[in-house]
């Protein structure tokens, strides 16, 4: 009997063996929407006897046509005595900025799977060959390489979860005959799946259907993918031996583009223990400073609030600078002003000699004629334009080229206070002052001191 005969539910037990995906198990968690290729998952794994466990994730989003679905899948699990299990994600209460719904809701179902499904369990969901097909081209149009293009596999750890996809050779019309087969007809449709402004739907009833009325189907598509795993497999085992071997920035640079990105996510995935995504733009100014790498440290945005900083000992993974707060200081009433974002604080004080104050202000400290501060000072940080009157001088310099000139790195200056005086700028700890308010002997005045940073003319500390 030909493969495409066989009954779906002995195609998937053969595709299931082929993989080894439920060797060992004790149970698999099955990811139940309610809609067609959750449903049918379900029943086939049910028919294999395989202890299991429906779980349905409310996404917080469709109000009450995703409440609808809960309640249907509870009572499909509870006729047929299946273990079921409901939570909820609220996607948009916890999505980040500048996350998109459907990363955000990728992101939580991830972390849900993570944390509450022990060793010796899966998680098994419902992807099939059309939605590889999907991918494909979704991944073709952003620029993937082979890996992204077939990131959809039948067995595949993700941040310490073991993902199975059962059905990921079936089709889905022969999956939703299976489900009419079995008398199931009423399972759950997202309306959301028609709108063809969202770029799967826009692939699914678009893309897709061009093409196989062009070419007559879509056999060559799946041969594509088919080789792309293939090449995409052989790459990920190079890169594991690789990332060995590499051990400075000699090593990165030797290695061939295709290598590069794959061992930079290996080795961010390493690092963090989470499975790591690296950002184009990570890569390409990676790719940029290695080219013309002199020794000089260089820091990388890794995305994820990390930066990858670039050295003579190799690459390291550290966390992005924290940004100064803005705030304002009423510095005689509160002559302390504590910064905990950066691990420091500010500190007033009025002397009555401002000439004795200036031969003891010391590094970190700056002294200022009391009549020229204003009762409330701004502090916050650096901001593109800022400009500055350099003590001495009489004409502005952007903050920009003085931080350049003392070479702090890019990401580093928004740790630097900027204090200002009625919207002057009179004091940059740990860069340079201002010609502004100059103490003079008899008169009053007011030092204001930088503690927790670095000395008046070296960086913040990191």
């Amino acid at each position: 009997m030909a493969l495409s005969d066989m009954p779906l539910p002995e195609r998937v037990a053969g595709f299931c063996r082929e993989h080894g995906l439920l060797a060992g198990l004790r149970r698999v968690r099955v990811g139940f929407s309610g809609g067609a290729d959750s449903t049918a998952l379900l029943l086939v794994l049910r028919g294999l006897a395989q202890p299991l466990e429906a779980v349905h994730l409310h996404h917080g989003l469709r109000a009450a046509g995703a409440d609808a679905d809960a309640l249907w899948c509870a009572q499909f699990c509870r006729e047929r005595g299946i273990p079921f299990t409901a939570a909820r994600l609220d996607v948009p209460g916890r999505r980040r900025p500048g996350e998109s719904t459907e990363e955000a809701g990728r992101r939580l179902r991830l972390e849900y799977w993570r944390e509450t499904t022990p060793a010796g369990e899966a998680v098994a969901l419902a992807h099939h060959l059309d939605d590889c097909l999907e991918d494909l081209l979704l991944r073709l149009a952003r620029g993937a390489h082979s890996g992204g293009l077939t990131a959809m596999r039948p067995l595949a750890e993700v941040c310490g979860v073991r993902i199975l996809r059962p059905l990921l050779g079936e089709r889905r019309a022969d999956i939703e005959r299976f489900l009419v087969a079995q008398g199931v007809t009423d399972w759950r449709r997202d309306p959301t799946n028609a709108d063809t402004a969202l770029r799967r739907n826009a692939v699914r009833h678009e893309w897709l259907p061009l093409i196989r009325a062009a070419v007559g189907h879509d056999q060559g598509l799946c041969r594509s993918l088919e080789a792309l795993r293939d090449d995409a497999d052989c790459l990920a085992g190079m890169a594991r031996q690789a990332l060995d071997a590499v051990t400075c920035p000699a090593d990165l640079q030797r290695l061939h583009p295709a290598l590069l990105p794959r061992v930079l996510r290996l080795w961010l995935s390493r690092e963090t223990g989470q499975d790591w995504v690296v950002p184009r733009d990570t890569l390409l100014r990676l790719r940029q400073e290695l080219h013309r790498f002199a020794g000089r440290p260089r820091r990388i945005s890794a995305g994820r609030n990390r930066l990858l900083q670039l050295d003579a000992a190799g690459l390291h993974l550290l966390p992005v600078p924290v940004r100064l707060a803005a705030r304002r200081w009423s510095w005689r009433q509160s002559p302390s002003l504590e910064l905990p974002e950066v691990g420091a604080g500010l500190c007033a004080g009025v002397v009555a000699d401002g000439g004795s104050a200036l031969a003891a202000r010391g590094r970190d400290g700056e002294v200022f004629a009391a009549e020229a501060l204003a009762p409330e000072l701004e502090v916050r940080a650096w901001e593109p334009g800022d400009r500055l009157v350099p003590f001495g001088r009489s004409s502005p310099v952007k903050l920009q080229d003085l931080f350049t000139a003392a070479r702090v790195p890019r990401l580093d200056r928004s740790r630097y206070p900027v204090i200002l005086s009625a919207g002057t700028i009179i004091w940059v700890p740990g860069l340079r002052r201002a010609d502004f308010g100059r103490a003079c002997p008899g008169r009053p005045a007011v030092v204001l001191r930088w503690s927790g940073g670095a000395s008046a003319g070296g960086p913040v500390s990191k």
